[in-house]
């Protein structure tokens, strides 16, 4: 089975959940200290804060997707996701080429059932993932 990515036990792929927005962000994390200075200096640009890099902040990434339950996909993604979500475990994200992004946790999922039956169920269900990049403590040993 061809795979667009992989969070754990749950697959996105055309006969799945097919994300069609991938949207990632990157933060990074910079410290200021004000410095003493004129005024005047200040306004033109010199003499004001000194920022130095700490490190690398937040990452995040959002997939939204439509599936068609009567063709592919359906509900049962959207189960795998809160269960995966409410394990409260991070898990690995592997791209469809095979590389590893690392252990990610899901923040929230949301769904939006459209287009319905008589009964109520959905014929189009819009879904938004929010990911979060978990991060590991680096343990030195001496």
């Amino acid at each position: 089975m061809s795979m667009m990515m992989m969070l754990g036990p749950v697959y996105f792929s055309i006969n799945t959940a097919a994300y069609e927005q991938l949207q990632r962000s990157t933060q990074y994390q910079w410290a200021s200290q004000n410095r003493l200075g004129h005024p005047i200096a200040k306004h033109l640009g010199i003499g004001g804060p000194a920022y130095q890099y700490i490190g690398p902040g937040d990452e995040t990434i959002n997939l939204n997707g439509t599936m068609y339950p009567q063709y592919k996909g359906g509900p049962i993604q959207l189960s795998m996701m809160r269960l995966s979500a409410g394990s409260g475990l991070p898990m690995p994200l592997i791209n469809g080429k095979g590389f590893i992004l690392g252990r990610w946790l899901i923040e929230s999922v949301q769904e939006t059932n459209s287009v319905l039956f008589a009964d109520g169920t959905a014929r189009k269900i819009d879904f938004s993932l929010s990911l979060k990049r978990y991060n590991e403590d680096l343990l030195l040993f001496l």
